[in-house]
């Protein structure tokens, strides 16, 4: 419970929870409880507040907004060496994350331990899982988008952590009275201290990341507002097995925006262009092998944004956008001797170009009834030409206060696939552009969703079910050493297949008092159907990313003022992976021969981390605090893939098994 006291003299007007008091008044005192809630449920949105985020437990010295985020129901990980996000069993590249609406294709660092996003140089996080608006980009999956600090500030701010594994600064600096400047930027050095135990598959692992972000707002009139943002981020990753074998893998994100924001008459209306683009290089140097895999994707975004009330209940939403995408394939380059085997001419850059329009109407009946009506049209082109013709709807109950009902269906379609090099835990993933091979990614999807709010809102509950038939979906079957000794010919390992997600999601939050924090639930299935696996037409398979069971608790205690205690719990099904049943060696290298593909699954995953923070200023301007975290508190050694040796007896190769302390000194000036 947070209190407000106040005293109040003389004549006067206070306005306090809707009350009014308009009289000579003694000295009294005035008692307020606050209610904060970390995700607020607006219509079809789940609303993130960065402040509130600040407020969570801090692990490893940091409130990643990401990390969070992956602890709501029906939100997932894939692994402990990723922070992609898998919105109600889409894979992560089905999902739009955005920074004021452009795309950040790969926002995920290594080992999951934080995300690309440096949590105060943003106001708010919005998440939209099943029911998509016509406005809303093609995608299949979801949208997470964060939006920067664009009000004008008062004064010049500092604030920042500076911690043993990572250290960030948000600066704030007001440019007369119509603008401000933000920078934002964060440097890991996990290294320095954790390299002895910073292994997978208990071979050493070399890694370092640094994110950059920069905005600058302007408001040249009072209806009119122009915002400049720059971001980016690389992380650089070496393995060494030996004097014989080693892995370098290096990605990085460069995103550039701006948008002109103008509040028109019962309404608004945005556009913005965006530039993001996502590098990713893999070098192998092995006894039979020394090779060098690129890839590139970009974009060049133009969106356009109008919101309008035609009356007090009818609301217009539309859109106009324009992609234009740049697609490296993926190229292969020798540094030595492969034996027998050529490598491949490299393919040249690839072009492909989408547009849409999109609109939805919001139409509040009374008081207990409501509906969106949209629809999204879009037209594509590479070296085929494509078409989306997508009707979503959204019906709204409100069979008494602080209580909803939400049935939603829609189709979607999306015009870009990803794949990966499998094994080893590493994001070595590649995109792909539909064209005459490829055709797009399309789903029918339906929730149902029920949320109340019990006791003056200090509780919430949410429950949904959710059903999404997907066509079109692309598996790559290979890894890095079959492609070497394959020809390098990657196309060989994809196939194209249909998928099926459902399940449904609980959530029980607790948004006041001392004690704050919710239980999430996630019971789901992802399934995918590829007609050309294991010579069989009828087989069906879990994705890799399939979670059956995801149980977060998130707890956080505050008291004695200055005292805050957290932590979280993460209880998941382990994740599926393909058996070997037998293997060779060739040119140095063993070679597998599998059972049913994604047929075995790995341990039950769980872990637990706790964060202590003790405020030695706390005011509304100023903050000075010291953090303890401890990750992985008992030491539970979490599968994240699986090697074989020459006894074909798996190993469950692990990132970080042991506890990992960290101390840091956070800030506001």
């Amino acid at each position: 419970m947070i209190l407000l006291v106040g005293h109040l003299s003389l004549k006067g007007q206070v306005t306090s929870d809707s009350v009014t008091i308009n009289k000579q008044l003694d000295e009294i005192t005035v008692v307020q409880q606050k209610t904060q809630s970390l995700v607020e449920q607006r219509g079809n949105k789940m609303v993130v507040d960065m402040s509130a985020i600040s407020q969570m437990p801090k692990f490893l010295g940091t409130s990643d907004p990401i990390r969070y985020l992956q602890s709501l129901a029906g939100i997932s990980t894939n692994n402990e060496t990723t922070s992609g996000i898998h919105i109600q069993g889409c894979d992560d590249y089905q999902t739009l994350t955005s920074i004021n609406g452009a795309p950040v294709y790969y926002p995920n660092h290594l080992l999951g331990l934080y995300s690309t996003f440096i949590a105060p140089h943003f106001s708010t996080m919005t998440v939209e899982q099943s029911e998509h608006r016509g406005t809303m980009e093609n995608r299949i999956g979801g949208l997470v988008n964060v939006e920067t600090h664009h009000l004008q500030p008062q004064r010049f701010s500092l604030q920042g952590n500076i911690g043993i594994i990572n250290s960030d600064a948000t600066l704030t600096i007001p440019c007369g009275k119509k603008s401000a400047l933000w920078l934002s930027g964060r440097a890991s050095y996990i290294n320095l201290l954790y390299s002895k135990w910073l292994q997978v598959d208990g071979i050493g692992l070399g890694y370092n990341f640094w994110d950059t972000n920069l905005t600058y707002a302007i408001h040249p009139t009072e209806k009119d507002e122009i915002v400049l943002t720059g971001f980016f981020s690389r992380d650089n990753i070496s393995i060494a097995d030996s004097a014989n074998f080693g892995v370098g893998v290096h990605w990085y994100n460069a995103v550039g925006s701006a948008y002109w924001n103008r509040r028109l008459k019962a309404g608004n209306w945005r556009t913005s262009i965006s530039y993001s683009g996502f590098d990713n290089r893999i070098s192998v140097d092995a006894s039979a092998a020394d090779v060098e895999t690129k890839a590139g994707w970009a974009s060049l975004d133009i969106k356009n944004r109008l919101s309008k009330s035609l009356r007090d209940d009818l609301i217009l939403n539309a859109s106009a956008d324009y992609t234009h995408y740049f697609y490296l394939p993926l190229q292969f380059t020798s540094q030595g001797s492969i034996g027998i085997l050529e490598i491949p001419k490299a393919k040249p850059m690839q072009y492909g170009e989408e547009a849409s329009l999109g609109a939805d109407l919001r139409h509040t009946v009374n008081h207990y009834f409501a509906y969106h009506a949209g629809l999204h049209a879009s037209i594509y082109h590479n070296d085929q030409t494509y078409f989306g013709i997508d009707p979503r709807i959204t019906f709204q109950f409100t069979p008494a206060e602080n209580h909803e009902l939400t049935l939603h269906g829609g189709c979607y379609t999306q015009y870009f696939h990803k794949a990966g090099l499998t094994g080893g835990g590493l994001p070595t993933d590649f995109f792909l552009l539909a064209d005459s091979t490829l055709k797009p990614e399309r789903a029918i999807g339906t929730s149902l969703r029920y949320s109340a709010s019990f006791l003056n809102k200090r509780w919430t509950i949410q429950a949904e079910g959710y059903f999404k038939q997907i066509y079109g979906v692309v598996e790559s079957l290979g890894n890095i050493i079959q492609l070497i000794n394959q020809g390098f010919d990657y196309e060989k390992y994809l196939i194209t297949g249909d998928g099926r997600n459902y399940g449904m999601n609980l959530m029980l939050q607790k948004n006041s008092g001392i004690l704050t924090g919710y239980v999430s639930y996630s019971l789901g299935w992802a399934r995918r159907k590829l007609p050309a696996l294991d010579g069989r037409n009828d087989y069906i398979y879990a994705a890799s990313h399939e979670r059956r069971h995801d149980l977060n608790i998130v707890l956080n205690a505050r008291f004695a003022k200055r005292w805050t205690v957290g932590g979280q719990f993460v209880l998941a099904s382990g994740l599926p992976y393909t058996k070997a049943e037998e293997a060779y060696m060739l040119n140095g290298n063993m070679i597998c021969r599998y059972s049913t593909f994604n047929g075995a699954h790995m341990p039950l995953y769980n872990r637990l981390d706790l964060s202590c923070s003790c405020d030695i200023i706390k005011t509304s301007e100023r903050e000075l605090g010291i953090n303890l975290s401890l990750y992985n508190v008992y030491c539970h050694k979490n599968a994240q893939f699986v090697v074989y040796r020459e006894n074909l007896k798996p190993i469950y190769g692990t990132s970080l098994s042991i506890i990992i302390p960290s101390i840091s000194i956070y800030g506001k000036f």
